[in-house]
């Protein structure tokens, strides 16, 4: 099927997170989550914490802000981009603004191992979401299986 690409290896998932009432809790799930695949090492979770509280990546997207937390790549195993929705939005702080709050309703998990990747993932991300009405329709998802098709088709143009 083509050429092998950087992508080919990489674990996709979708989840809803009723329950998150913080980014502590959105942070934890997903990297959990991850771990028990076996995507991610013992440390990823902290790691990641750790990372949003110094580099924050919350994205102020209208009319609900997306983030994108990450470890550093010693914690991946192997690949794995999660996507999630927050039904009722969570505080991230704002990249490159730690005072900044923002309400968002919309994380990206990435767990990669170049730092390139994440700027190549982070570019497609933040196009999509450059429309408001794809912010809206995507928080309006309730299918995992839809979220998971829009990631990979829509958002991260991953060829299947």
């Amino acid at each position: 099927m083509g050429s092998a690409n950087e992508t080919e290896h990489t674990f996709y998932d979708a989840a809803i997170l009723s329950e998150a009432k913080t980014k502590r809790d959105v942070i934890s799930f997903l990297a959990k989550d991850l771990f028990e695949k076996g995507y991610v090492n013992e440390d990823y979770c902290k790691a990641t914490l750790e990372r949003e509280d110094n580099y924050p990546t919350g994205l102020a997207t209208k009319p609900i802000g997306i983030a994108v937390p990450h470890s550093n790549p010693e914690n991946v195993l192997k690949e794995a981009i999660v996507v999630a929705i927050i039904p009722k939005a969570v505080k991230f702080a704002e990249m490159g603004n730690n005072a900044s709050l923002i309400d968002v309703g919309i994380v990206f998990m990435l767990a990669l191992k170049g730092e390139n990747n994440h700027l190549n993932y982070l570019k497609n991300i933040v196009n999509y979401f450059k429309q408001q009405e794809n912010v809206l329709s995507f928080h309006a998802l309730r299918s995992k299986t839809q979220m998971k098709s829009i990631l990979l088709q829509d958002i991260l143009k991953v060829q299947q």
